[in-house]
């Protein structure tokens, strides 16, 4: 068993992310229409219809805003474009934040660990009719053929990026096996694709089941099981085990839950991509990433 940050992940976890790390068409974005390809104007329609393997590897949300065009082109049809084409396109994408865009340097750093003569001809792999300058499109033809061992190291160095706290020592988790014993096998782990959600853990957590924990949870139906599970929100400063903290943004919208496990830790998730673990965390931690909004405690009466 390997180690993110303390997290744990598992060799087939780490297998399941390289088959959908790099999808199988790139989605290009530009400031102006480009002349030679087909594209169409942005919509907030495009950014939500996207599978959330799409929006994790091309970290849609980080798209520049400056973007008014978009193209969806297979790695066969971008192969085929003139140099010229090609290193437009690379910069641009560059220059737009999109994701799976990376200089040599990145990529290197990416593959701290693996051998240096190794590290370059992984690299020359992975700059195969992508690559401009300094600057690397991953892309899934060259992926696959970049090998295991080097797949595996760069998911785990990039998922690192995407984690701020260290998993607590073990001596911790294990002392809520017996409290918690469906939780227990998820604590500090990984999923293994992208989708499962705070609102599936909570979830989870209030009916001892983790029959949905594995999913994308519905706000609307995230509040009804805290209702038919007779969870309320009360106005109050103590702190107890099986509350469910439920932060809210000025728009009153919910944008974040997390599960007390006691006093001191809360069972949480920070996002929905398979890099973010299920984890034990402090509840000090808790407060302060997501100190911008607004806490609610919901407690079973």
């Amino acid at each position: 068993m390997k180690t993110i940050k303390t997290y744990t992940i598992s060799q087939d976890t780490l297998e399941k992310w390289s088959r959908i790390f790099v999808p199988d068409r790139d989605f290009f974005y530009f400031r102006i229409k480009p002349d030679h390809f087909p594209s169409h104007k942005i919509t907030k329609m495009d950014q939500t219809a996207f599978t959330l393997d799409v929006r994790t590897s091309f970290l849609t949300w980080s798209i520049n805003k400056k973007a008014e065009f978009i193209c969806v082109m297979s790695n066969k049809e971008f192969q085929a474009l003139s140099t010229i084409e090609k290193d437009t396109i690379i910069a641009e994408q560059k220059a737009l934040n999109r994701g799976l865009v990376f200089t040599e340097d990145e990529l290197k750093g990416l593959m701290k660990n693996v051998n240096s003569l190794e590290v370059d001809n992984q690299l020359e792999i992975l700059k195969r009719g992508a690559s401009f300058q300094d600057i690397v499109i991953v892309q899934k033809c060259n992926w696959d053929r970049v090998s295991k061992n080097v797949q595996h190291t760069i998911l785990m160095n990039y998922a690192d990026g995407w984690i701020e706290e260290y998993a607590l020592e073990p001596e911790i988790r294990e002392n809520y096996q017996t409290r918690y014993p469906e939780l227990y096998p998820y604590m500090d782990t990984f999923p293994e694709e992208n989708g499962p959600n705070c609102l599936a853990a909570v979830a989870s957590a209030i009916r001892s089941s983790t029959d949905d924990i594995k999913r994308w949870m519905q706000v609307e139906h995230f509040l009804q099981l805290l209702e038919e599970n007779h969870y309320h929100h009360i106005e109050t400063s103590s702190v107890h085990a099986k509350d469910v903290w439920i932060w809210f943004n000025e728009q009153d919208q919910v944008v974040h839950a997390a599960y007390l496990l006691s006093e001191e830790h809360a069972f949480n998730k920070h996002g929905q991509t398979m890099f973010n673990p299920w984890q034990v965390i402090q509840i000090n931690e808790l407060k302060k990433a997501w100190a911008d909004f607004t806490c609610k405690i919901y407690r079973k009466l």
